[in-house]
């Protein structure tokens, strides 16, 4: 009775290991199906972020700067159809320029170069404003930042930039 005992005790505990070592091995399957789930879902994001990106750098057609800015007026370029897309995002790219300008004419500066590279959530863009509009920019928006109050410098700035859109 006691040998049949022991013989019972054995089989469980043999069965009990193997059971536990094919537990063992489906979750070290289950780990190594997720680990290449994950390399992929990863590799996946890669290209998606560089079609992304190369469809949102082909969005100006490969011009940035100064033929990116007269492309949009109008005044080279001709054969160019922009999307309101680009449109939009031109428009966004010029007000952050406008900006920009405007924030170092309150820290001081005199002048500035017309190229800038402007960060949006698509990536980076180089802008480029005529050295004119910086000027003045720079310059009534140095007077607003001495007197904020200032309704001239307000008016003028507006109309600068209404004659940049006109």
């Amino acid at each position: 009775m006691q040998g049949l005992l022991l013989i019972t005790a054995i089989f469980t505990t043999a069965f009990l290991i193997f059971g536990l070592y094919q537990l063992n091995q489906r979750v070290v399957r289950i780990e190594v199906k997720k680990r290449q789930m994950a390399s992929a879902k990863v590799a996946d994001e890669s290209v998606f972020k560089k079609s992304t990106s190369e469809s949102s750098d082909d969005i100006f057609n490969d011009l940035e700067g100064e033929e990116l800015f007269y492309a949009m007026v109008g005044e080279r370029h001709q054969e160019i159809i922009f999307s309101d897309d680009a449109r939009k995002r031109f428009e966004l790219i010029v007000r952050k320029h406008i900006l920009e300008v405007l924030e170092r004419a309150k820290q001081g500066e005199l002048t500035l170069d017309s190229d800038t590279t402007i960060r949006t959530l698509r990536g980076a863009v180089n802008s480029w404003l005529p050295e004119d509009v910086i000027g003045q920019l720079l310059t009534q928006g140095g007077i607003l930042a001495d007197n904020p109050k200032d309704e001239s410098a307000v008016k003028a700035i507006q109309e600068i930039i209404d004659n940049l859109y006109a």
